[in-house]
C-alpha cells in the first residue's frame, strides 16, 4: 500500500493549532479521542513529547505525514516548543509493505541536529503496531546514515528513547543494555512539561537495583525497600518518607515514577505499596501528560 503526497491535508492538524495546554490530564472528555505523540524541543535542545488528539484515526502512511508536518510547523513556539524539523521538508511518500515501513524525505531532512533527528524518528514511528522495519530515504535513495552521526539508520527503534546522555555507536552497546527514559519535571515559557531522559542501565544487574537506580534519578529521596514482578505487574515497596502531610503520595511524583518505571520492558502496570498499602491510584496504561488540546 503507497501514499504519495497530492494535495492532501497538510497542516490539517496545525491550522488552528493550540488552544489549551495541560500537564496530564487523565480523563480526555473529548469524544473520538485518537491521542499520537509528536516530538518538539525547547531552546536548551532537549526534546519534548507532546500528546495530541487527532480526533480520528486515518491510514498509517497518512498518519506519518500528519505527524511529520507537525513537527515541522512553529506554532507551538509561543508555549517554548520548537520544531524538530525544517520547515521546507517534504514526504515525498510513505509505503507501508508486510509491516516493512518505508519513508521517502527530501534532502532538508539533513539540516538540522541529527541526533534530534534519529530519535524523533525512532520515537514517533515504531509506535505503531503494524511497523516492525523502518527504511529512511532520501530523494528516493536509501541512506544508512545522516551526516555526522554513528548510529545506523537500521537501529531506529524504540530503544534509542529521547535525550540520550550519549550517541550509542554500536549494536553491542544497545544489546548490552537497558534503556530507561526517566521523566523530570521542568518549566518552560511558564508552562510545566515532563521531560524524559534516556539512561542506559545494565541488563545484568538484579531489578531491585534497576529500579533503584530509576528511582534515584528521579528523586534522590526515594527509599526502595523492595520490588518484584508477577504476572507483568511490577510492585516496589517504598519507604513513607515521601508521603505527604494527608498520607498521600504527590500526584506528580507519582506519574513520574510511573511513566519511568514502564519504559522497562514486560511491564504492564505498576504498584506503588508503602507500610503495607497500596497507595497508587492510576492505571498506568491511562496516563496522558503533556497533552495539548486542539
Amino acid at each position: 500500500m503507497k501514499y504519495k503526497i497530492g494535495i492532501i491535508s497538510i497542516f490539517m492538524i496545525t491550522l488552528a493549532f493550540v488552544s489549551y495546554l495541560y500537564l496530564h490530564e487523565e480523563e480526555n472528555n473529548d469524544t473520538n479521542t485518537y491521542l499520537q505523540t509528536v516530538v518538539f524541543k525547547d531552546s536548551d535542545d532537549d526534546l519534548i513529547p507532546i500528546s495530541l488528539n487527532f480526533y480520528s484515526a486515518v491510514d498509517i502512511e497518512e498518519d506519518v505525514i500528519n505527524r511529520i508536518n507537525i513537527m515541522k510547523s512553529s506554532e507551538m513556539e509561543s508555549y517554548g516548543l520548537y520544531p524538530i524539523f525544517n520547515e521546507d521538508l517534504e514526504v515525498l511518500g510513505v509505503d507501508l509493505n508486510n509491516n516493512f515501513l518505508t519513508i521517502n524525505f527530501s534532502d532538508d531532512l539533513y539540516t538540522n541536529n541529527p541526533l534530534d533527528i534519529i530519535e524523533t524518528l525512532a520515537y514517533t514511528l515504531t509506535d505503531y503496531n503494524e511497523i516492525e522495519t523502518l527504511e529512511i530515504q532520501i530523494d528516493g535513495q536509501e541512506v544508512s546514515y545522516l551526516p555526522n552521526s554513528d548510529i545506523p539508520l537500521s537501529a531506529l527503534s524504540s530503544t534509542l528513547g529521547l535525550n540520550n546522555f550519549e550517541e550509542a555507536s554500536n549494536d553491542t552497546y544497545l544489546h548490552n543494555t537497558i534503556p530507561v527514559m526517566i521523566y523530570q519535571n521542568k518549566t518552560i515559557n511558564d508552562y510545566q512539561y515532563y521531560v524524559p531522559t534516556t539512561y542506559r542501565i545494565d541488563e545484568n544487574t538484579s531489578l531491585y537495583e534497576q529500579i533503584n537506580t530509576i528511582l534515584n534519578y528521579i528523586q534522590n529521596n526515594i527509599h526502595l525497600l523492595d520490588a518484584y514482578m508477577n504476572d507483568n505487574i511490577l510492585t516496589i515497596e517504598l519507604d513513607s518518607n515521601i508521603l505527604l502531610d494527608n498520607e498521600t503520595i504527590d500526584k506528580n511524583l507519582e506519574e513520574l515514577i510511573i511513566l519511568s518505571l514502564t519504559s522497562l520492558n514486560d511491564i504492564d502496570d505498576i504498584h506503588i505499596v508503602i507500610d503495607g498499602q497500596m497507595i497508587s491510584s492510576l492505571e498506568t496504561t491511562k496516563i496522558a501528560y503533556n497533552y495539548v488540546k486542539i
